[in-house]
C-alpha cells in the first residue's frame, strides 16, 4: 500500500474541487486532489458562471481561458419563452442589450456573468490546476475510507489499475457531489426534500436558422408533446434539453427514439439532424447539510447544499464556499491564526446557502404557479393548445407571467449584496443597505463585499478588487489616513498584511472622492478588507488605532497572545 502526506486533501474533480485546487496551489499549500472518474464531466450539466465566481476565477488568473471557451456575449442576451424553436414566440426576458442595464452592470465588476458549460470549464480548471507545483491531481482514484484524528486525516484510495493508497491530511474538503461519501462517512446530516425528476439531453444540432436572430441564452419549451428548457452551450451546435417527467413514469422509458421525438417537438422541425450525446437522468433537490464541517473534514458545494438549478446557483454557492474556506485553512496552516477559526465556515457560509436553496425553490415552484414550469413535470391544460393561431389566447395568458419571472435569471443583488455575520466582522454601526435579489446596492459595510470601482495601478486600468489578495488582509485608506496604515505596520500583526493609500501620485490612482462616497468614508477614515474580498472593519473617520489593530487580530479569529507567528503547521502532517 502507498503512503503519503498533504497538507490539504480535495475529494471530487468537478468545478468546486477544482477550483479549491487552483486556489490552494495560488497560495503554495501541498494538496492532493481525488477524484474516481477518468476525466472531467462529459455531459455539459451546469454552466452559470456567476459575476462573484468570474472575479475569483480572475483572481488566480483563470478568468480568460473561461472567457474563451463560454458562450460568446453577444449570444447571451436573453430567455425566450416559445412553443418551439421554429413556432410562436411566447414573450422574452432581456438580460443583456438596454444600455442602461448595460452599464450598470458594468459598473458592478470588471468581469461579466458567463455560461461555460461543464464539460468545457472542467478542463480550464484541471490544466490550470496542473500547473500548481504544490497541487497532484490524482483522477481515477476512489477514496474508500475516511478517518479522523485529533491531528489530521487519514483517506484511503484505490485507483483504477487496482492499486492502494493512504493519504494523510491536515485536512480534508469534500466536494463529491449530492449523495457525498464524505458526508456520510462523517457523520453530517441533511435536510430538506427532493422536488422532482429529470431528464437532461445533450445533443448536436445546427440549430442557427431559429436562433440566429434570437441570441438567447435559454429557450423555455412549451408544447403539448413536451414542456421543458433548452440551453446555447455554443450558440448554435452544442445544446441540452432538461424536463421533468412523471412519478407514473421511470427513467428507463426514455429511450434514445423516444428522446429524439421529444427534441423534434422542441425545435419544430423533423428534418433537423439531431445527434444525442448522452441521455442522464436526474433529481432536483433542495437540501443542506446541518453542519460545513465535522472535526477536520469540510463539506462544500451539493455535498453541503445540493439545491434546484432554477437560477444557476449550485455551482457558484459552491465555489463561495471554498473561497471562504481556503484563506481560513492557510492562516491555520500558516500558524497565523488558532484552528478555531475553521469553525466560522459554517457560521458564513451556511445561511447564504440556505437563501440560495429557498430562493432557488421558489424561482421553481414561481415559474410552476404560472404554468411555466420547464424543470417540473407540466400539467398545464394551456399546453395542449398553445400553438397557431388558435393558441394565441393562451399563449398570451402564459405571457402574463413571463414579467414576475426576473429575478429567476437576472440577480445581481444575490450576487453580490449578500453580507457576513460572525464574531469575525467588526460592525460600525451602520444599518445593512436594502437586499433585493434582482438589484445591487454596493456597500462597503462591514460583512459584504467591498464593491469595485475602475482604478489605475502603477499606471495599468485595472479594478480596485485586484488589490486584495487570498494571502493576506488589505488596508485602504484616504491621503490624510496615513496614520492607520503606520498602527499596523508598527504593531507587527501576526496576520499578513498590505496597505494602500489613495492620493496624488501614488501606486493606486482613481477618482478618490467616488471611492470615498462608494466606501462611506471621509479623508481621514480606512477600510480593512479580508482575503476573500469581504469588509472586516471600517472607520468613516478618524479614529484610534488600536480599534484598527483589534479588528484586525478579530477578523483572523485571535489576538495578540493567542498564537505566536512563527508556528508554522504546513508540511507538518
Amino acid at each position: 500500500m502507498s503512503k503519503s502526506h498533504t497538507d490539504i486533501a480535495i475529494i471530487g474533480g468537478g468545478p468546486v474541487g477544482l477550483c479549491a485546487a487552483n486556489l490552494l496551489g495560488q497560495l503554495g499549500i501541498r494538496t492532493v486532489l481525488f477524484e474516481q472518474n477518468a476525466t472531467t464531466s462529459f455531459h455539459p450539466r451546469g454552466h452559470v458562471v456567476n459575476t462573484r465566481t468570474m472575479e475569483i476565477f480572475r483572481s488566480c488568473g483563470l478568468a480568460e481561458d473561461v472567457d474563451a471557451v463560454a458562450l460568446p456575449l453577444e449570444r447571451h442576451a436573453g430567455i425566450g419563452f416559445v412553443t418551439s424553436l421554429a413556432g410562436d414566440t411566447i414573450g422574452v426576458i432581456e438580460t443583456r442589450g438596454d444600455p442602461e442595464w448595460a452599464r450598470i452592470e458594468a459598473s458592478q465588476s470588471p468581469v461579466f456573468k458567463r455560461s461555460c458549460p461543464q464539460d468545457k470549464l472542467e478542463p480550464v480548471l484541471r490544466e490550470h490546476a496542473q500547473r500548481r507545483d504544490s497541487v497532484a491531481l490524482h483522477f481515477s482514484h476512489k477514496v474508500t475510507g475516511v478517518t479522523q484524528d485529533a491531528t489530521g486525516v487519514t483517506l484511503t484510495w484505490e485507483n483504477g489499475e487496482g492499486a492502494t493508497g493512504a493519504t494523510r491530511a491536515a485536512y480534508v474538503i469534500a466536494a463529491d457531489g449530492p449523495r457525498s461519501p464524505t458526508r456520510e462517512a462523517v457523520g453530517i446530516g441533511m435536510d430538506g426534500k427532493s422536488i422532482g425528476q429529470q431528464i437532461g439531453l445533450y445533443f448536436h444540432a445546427d440549430l442557427w436558422k431559429y436562433v440566429v436572430d434570437r441570441p438567447y441564452l435559454l429557450y423555455w419549451i412549451f408544447n403539448a408533446q413536451t414542456s421543458g428548457v433548452l440551453i446555447s452551450l455554443d450558440g448554435r451546435y452544442r445544446w441540452t434539453y432538461n424536463f421533468g417527467y412523471h412519478t407514473h413514469e421511470s427513467r428507463g422509458d426514455f429511450t434514445r427514439e423516444r428522446c429524439l421525438n421529444i427534441l423534434r417537438a422542441v425545435i419544430g422541425d423533423s428534418d433537423v439532424e439531431i445527434d444525442i450525446k448522452s441521455i442522464m437522468p436526474w433529481r432536483m433537490q433542495a437540501r443542506i447539510a446541518d453542519t460545513f464541517s465535522a472535526g477536520r473534514v469540510f463539506i462544500a458545494g451539493d455535498a453541503a447544499h445540493p439545491l434546484p438549478p432554477t437560477g444557476g446557483q449550485g455551482m457558484n454557492t459552491g465555489i463561495a464556499d471554498i473561497h471562504n474556506l481556503i484563506w481560513k485553512l492557510n492562516l491555520v496552516l500558516d500558524g497565523a491564526a488558532p484552528a478555531s477559526l475553521l469553525a466560522t465556515y459554517t457560521e458564513e457560509r451556511r445561511p447564504i446557502a440556505s437563501f440560495n436553496v429557498a430562493q432557488s425553490e421558489r424561482n421553481a415552484m414561481a415559474m410552476a404557479k404560472r404554468g411555466l414550469s420547464g424543470m417540473l413535470a407540466n400539467d398545464s391544460e394551456l399546453l395542449s393548445s398553445l400553438e397557431g393561431a388558435q393558441g394565441a389566447a393562451n399563449r398570451a395568458k402564459l405571457a402574463e407571467g413571463i414579467p414576475e419571472q426576473r429575478e429567476h435569471f437576472d440577480y445581481p443583488g444575490q450576487t453580490f449584496g449578500f453580507s457576513y455575520e460572525s464574531n469575525l466582522i467588526t460592525s460600525d454601526g451602520t444599518p445593512s443597505p436594502p437586499f433585493s435579489v434582482r438589484s445591487y446596492t454596493p456597500a462597503a459595510r462591514p460583512g459584504n463585499r467591498a464593491p469595485h470601482l475602475p482604478v489605475t495601478l502603477d499606471g495599468k486600468a485595472a479594478s480596485l478588487l485586484d488589490l486584495f489578495s487570498l494571502d493576506r488582509f488589505t488596508l485602504l485608506y484616504a491621503g490624510d489616513g496615513q496614520f492607520w496604515a503606520d498602527a499596523v505596520t508598527a504593531a507587527d500583526l501576526p496576520v499578513p498584511l498590505r496597505s494602500f493609500g489613495f492620493g496624488d501620485g501614488g501606486y493606486v490612482q482613481t477618482d478618490t472622492g467616488a471611492w470615498l462616497e462608494l466606501y462611506g468614508l471621509t479623508r481621514t477614515g480606512a477600510v480593512l478588507i479580508r482575503p476573500d474580498g469581504h469588509v472586516a472593519w471600517r472607520s468613516a473617520r478618524a479614529g484610534d488605532p488600536a480599534e484598527l489593530i483589534a479588528a484586525c487580530l478579530t477578523a483572523a479569529g485571535t489576538t495578540a497572545k493567542a498564537i505566536s507567528p512563527t508556528t508554522n503547521l504546513k508540511g507538518s502532517t
